[in-house]
């Protein structure tokens, strides 16, 4: 029989976003050049299900990101191994062959946390807080771990070892699988859950991916921000800044301690500065006191980075989205099962799904009149993965910025600094053929990922 697709590209509206853009305003802290979470050439990734790989409406609206851990440039979980000493590797002949040495360019540069340490056959190779960086043979997706691949809890599908993976009802194929052990004496390199802070009780650290960094938050994950001034003299603060109090017998912890204000109040302080949280942040994930006021600055553990060209913009509509500096919004091409919950109706759409994000990549699907308006981010010749943000090549050799795996473009219908008039429009895409007698599934277009559903293709706004 012969399949015709239907593709149908419908305008959801406008968003209150795009009606009042007038209110939107950069609000991104360009991370300093030494204070980045990641050198050129690794990546982060979110481990097990937040990949995104299974679609169902009962995980894919709620993908926690417990983990996340360091990466190669393919997106390969990084490991550290007991046995080594600091600054030196003891992992060689039948051990570098199960796990590999993360090789360091010959102009590698130290910085931070980071370090290239010499192994005994003269290669250079990265070492995290002087433990030496390996990836893992049996590692085969970004996001596995232990040689357990994510993409065993989504559809039936070959992992990258080309094997067959997953299956059943949306991913139920990947359920009761038992999970392989963590080879001895090795382990992963997380870059999220901070393991070595000393905070005192009721402060942590987590990632705000509105602030670009893992910060420091109060006991009800809210943001906490520093003071540049002295905060017996923060009369200005009413209303909006409110110091984090600490318990009456606190004690100082670490680069923790606190400062008795005139006002009575026992206050946390941060390497020497007031903590306060910001009344406008209703959520857990938002920082809307980044430039509110420039004698407060968000109380950063570490950055993430951030390529230059890029910005946060602050929006009435849907908060924080990411765009250039010259205030075009920047938009990712996303895949959607109708039937399915998704996540897509949450406050800000559907979560970050790196799988989904890959499995598109460049080609948008996008025809002769769509290419008009929708153009690739495009990323410098020499652009090097870093972070969450990933280099693509396009079918014409040119680069693309990828962002948590979403190839990032730009629309034309977008006329001025905060418009996001692209936002949510949406490509309907399905066989016109009837369902057979014995509910053979209908051939569907393929949006990479494997789906169960009637699958729609639609363009989103670019959140962190």
């Amino acid at each position: 029989m012969t399949k015709t697709s239907i593709k149908l590209l419908l305008a959801a509206g406008i968003s209150l976003a795009a009606v009042t853009a007038h209110a939107a305003a950069p609000a991104t802290r360009q991370p300093a050049a030494d204070s980045s979470l990641t050198p050129e050439g690794i990546t982060l990734q979110p481990l097990g299900k937040a990949q995104g790989f299974d679609l169902g409406k009962q995980t894919a609206a709620f993908l926690a990101r417990e983990q996340v851990a360091y990466a190669d440039a393919r997106g390969m979980t990084l490991y550290t191994y007991a046995k080594d000493e600091p600054g030196k590797s003891n992992c060689d002949g039948e051990c570098a062959a199960t796990f590999k040495p993360l090789l360091a360019a010959a102009n590698a540069k130290p910085s931070g946390i980071w370090s290239v340490i010499a192994r005994a056959d003269g290669a250079k190779q990265w070492a995290l807080g002087g433990k030496p960086l390996y990836t893992y043979i049996k590692d085969v997706d970004p996001g596995s771990i232990a040689g357990n691949s994510p993409a065993r809890s989504g559809a039936a599908r070959i992992d990258g070892a080309g094997k067959p993976v997953g299956g059943g009802v949306r991913g139920a194929g990947g359920r009761g699988v038992v999970d392989a052990p963590m080879p001895e004496n090795w382990a992963a390199a997380l870059a999220f859950p901070v393991s070595n802070l000393k905070a005192p009780d009721g402060i942590n650290a987590r990632e705000v991916p509105d602030a670009n960094a893992i910060v420091l938050v109060n006991y009800k994950n809210q943001t906490l921000y520093t003071f540049d001034g002295d905060p017996n003299r923060d009369q200005k603060t009413a209303g909006l800044w409110t110091p984090a109090s600490a318990p009456q017998f606190a004690d100082a912890v670490g680069d923790f301690n606190f400062v008795l204000r005139a006002d009575g109040i026992k206050q946390w302080t941060y390497k020497g500065k007031g903590l306060y949280t910001y009344a406008n942040d209703f959520s857990p994930d938002d920082a809307y006191g980044i430039g509110a006021d420039k004698q407060f600055k968000v109380a950063a553990v570490v950055d993430y980075y951030l390529p230059a060209g890029v910005t946060l913009y602050n929006t009435p509509g849907q908060g924080k989205v990411w765009a250039t500096t010259t205030g075009k919004t920047l938009y990712k091409r996303d895949g959607f099962i109708l039937q399915s919950g998704g996540g897509h109706s949450l406050r800000r759409g559907q979560p970050q799904r790196p799988a989904v994000g890959r499995d598109i990549g460049t080609n948008a699907l996008c025809d002769a009149d769509c290419a008009k308006v929708w153009h690739p981010y495009l990323a410098p010749a020499d652009a090097q993965p870093r972070g969450f943000w990933s280099v693509l090549t396009r079918a014409d050799g040119a680069k693309q910025w990828a962002y948590q795996g979403y190839a990032l473009w730009t629309y034309d219908g977008d006329k001025k600094p905060g418009d996001m008039n692209g936002n949510d429009s949406f490509q309907y895409a399905f066989a016109d053929t009837p369902a057979m007698v014995n509910d053979t599934q209908k051939k569907m277009i393929d949006l990479g990922t494997p789906t169960d559903g009637t699958p729609a293709l639609y363009w989103a706004i670019a959140i962190p």
